[in-house]
Protein backbone atom coordinates (compact mmCIF):
# COMPACT_ATOMS: atom_id res chain seq x y z
CA UNK A 1 0.00 0.00 0.00
CA UNK A 2 2.86 2.47 0.77
CA UNK A 3 4.45 2.14 -2.57
CA UNK A 4 1.48 2.75 -4.44
CA UNK A 5 1.21 6.33 -1.96
CA UNK A 6 4.89 6.78 -3.42
CA UNK A 7 4.38 6.09 -6.58
CA UNK A 8 1.14 8.52 -6.54
CA UNK A 9 3.01 11.14 -5.38
CA UNK A 10 5.76 10.71 -7.80
CA UNK A 11 3.33 10.36 -10.31
CA UNK A 12 1.98 13.99 -9.99
CA UNK A 13 5.07 15.35 -9.25
CA UNK A 14 6.21 14.82 -12.97
CA UNK A 15 3.06 15.14 -14.21
CA UNK A 16 3.30 18.73 -12.92
CA UNK A 17 7.19 19.79 -13.47
CA UNK A 18 6.57 18.84 -17.23
CA UNK A 19 3.06 20.41 -17.57
CA UNK A 20 5.51 23.66 -16.19
CA UNK A 21 8.37 22.92 -18.33
CA UNK A 22 5.93 22.44 -21.54
CA UNK A 23 4.48 25.87 -20.83
CA UNK A 24 7.85 27.76 -21.20
CA UNK A 25 8.70 25.96 -24.71
CA UNK A 26 5.11 26.75 -25.55
CA UNK A 27 5.83 30.50 -24.93
CA UNK A 28 8.48 30.24 -27.10
CA UNK A 29 5.94 29.91 -29.88
CA UNK A 30 4.48 32.85 -31.52
CA UNK A 31 0.79 31.61 -31.92
CA UNK A 32 -0.01 35.53 -31.39
CA UNK A 33 0.16 35.02 -35.33
CA UNK A 34 -2.55 33.04 -35.58
CA UNK A 35 -5.01 34.15 -33.75
CA UNK A 36 -7.64 37.71 -33.77
CA UNK A 37 -6.30 40.47 -32.66
CA UNK A 38 -7.93 41.33 -29.44
CA UNK A 39 -8.56 37.81 -28.16
CA UNK A 40 -5.82 37.98 -25.28
CA UNK A 41 -7.58 35.53 -22.75
CA UNK A 42 -8.58 33.18 -25.65
CA UNK A 43 -5.10 33.16 -26.85
CA UNK A 44 -3.77 32.96 -23.24
CA UNK A 45 -6.13 29.92 -22.78
CA UNK A 46 -5.05 28.09 -25.80
CA UNK A 47 -0.95 28.62 -24.28
CA UNK A 48 -2.46 26.76 -21.14
CA UNK A 49 -4.23 23.93 -22.98
CA UNK A 50 -1.35 23.31 -25.39
CA UNK A 51 1.15 23.51 -22.16
CA UNK A 52 -1.45 20.96 -20.46
CA UNK A 53 -1.93 18.67 -23.52
CA UNK A 54 2.16 18.51 -23.66
CA UNK A 55 2.89 17.89 -20.71
CA UNK A 56 0.45 15.22 -20.11
CA UNK A 57 1.57 13.31 -22.70
CA UNK A 58 5.60 13.74 -22.01
CA UNK A 59 4.67 12.72 -18.27
CA UNK A 60 2.89 9.71 -19.43
CA UNK A 61 5.64 8.94 -21.44
CA UNK A 62 8.05 8.96 -18.50
CA UNK A 63 5.80 7.02 -15.93
CA UNK A 64 5.22 4.47 -18.50
CA UNK A 65 9.19 4.21 -19.56
CA UNK A 66 9.72 4.41 -15.73
CA UNK A 67 7.13 1.87 -14.61
CA UNK A 68 8.43 -0.75 -18.00
CA UNK A 69 12.18 -0.62 -16.78
CA UNK A 70 11.26 -0.80 -12.78
CA UNK A 71 9.41 -4.53 -14.19
CA UNK A 72 12.32 -5.16 -16.06
CA UNK A 73 13.86 -6.64 -12.95
CA UNK A 74 10.90 -9.56 -13.48
CA UNK A 75 12.83 -11.17 -16.40
CA UNK A 76 15.49 -11.89 -14.51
Amino acid sequence: MFQLGVHAIISIFIYLVSIGLSFQAVKALQIEEFTRKGRVFETQLLFIFIAIALGYLVASFVINFIDTSMQLSNLF
